[in-house]
């Protein structure tokens, strides 16, 4: 699982690979559960290796993402590769290089054994700095979303307490003027039963 970014969990998901081989072409099948074929990139941009990534919301608390580069066979020819997406598999089909290609190859040179170790490891390197960046990418993505995510829930919130305190207030209020209206209504009484004891006191003066 990767580091927890605001709200949302940021999860790698490392794919179940299978390599197949006949005569003529070599296939990658890639099982990506829950993905669609827009949600994954396929790139040829190294040397000698394939690359495969994505990313998705699964939902509000977690995404998933991948990324890994993968290196080819020798006896590929990199012009004629094939691609499709169904049921949540990726199938990458490399057309295998003829006897007359390799050998033509062969007469025009290949590159010496320093050289070919050097580029190697240099390939090694870009496959490093790759998967690096990907994994930087997907989490900087998640955790923009999470941020959005967060800032509305706060706002939600905030809307939430004034709404209360308003309700508050309100409640207050009411039960200041009920307990004036009581009083008022108390005071009456009093004047009413002071009147009604000064008059019968004036009458009976009066006798």
């Amino acid at each position: 699982m990767g580091d927890i970014r605001g709200t949302r969990t940021v999860e790698e998901l490392v794919p179940h690979l299978n390599w197949i081989e006949d005569s003529m072409r070599h296939y990658l099948l890639v099982h990506l559960p829950g993905f669609r074929k827009e949600e994954v990139d396929v790139g040829l941009a190294y040397p000698g290796y394939v690359t495969i990534s994505g990313e998705r919301i699964v939902n509000d608390k977690k995404c998933t993402y991948f990324g890994q580069a993968l290196k080819l066979p020798e006896n590929l020819d990199m012009k004629k590769v094939g691609q499709s997406f169904e049921d949540e598999m990726l199938t990458l089909t490399f057309p295998k290089r003829t006897e007359e290609e390799e050998e033509e190859e062969d007469q025009n040179g290949n590159p010496s054994t320093t050289k070919k170790i050097l580029q190697e490891e240099e390939e090694e390197k870009q496959k490093e700095v790759f998967n690096e960046q990907n994994q930087t990418t997907h989490e900087q993505h998640c955790h923009a979303e999470s941020e959005e995510q967060s800032k509305q829930t706060d706002d939600d919130n905030i809307v939430n307490a004034t709404d209360k305190e308003m309700r508050k207030n309100g409640g207050i209020l009411e039960k200041v003027i009920n307990l004036l209206r009581n009083n008022i209504l108390l005071t009456l009484a009093l004047a009413f039963a002071l009147g009604v004891f000064a008059s019968k006191r004036f009458e009976s003066n009066g006798e």
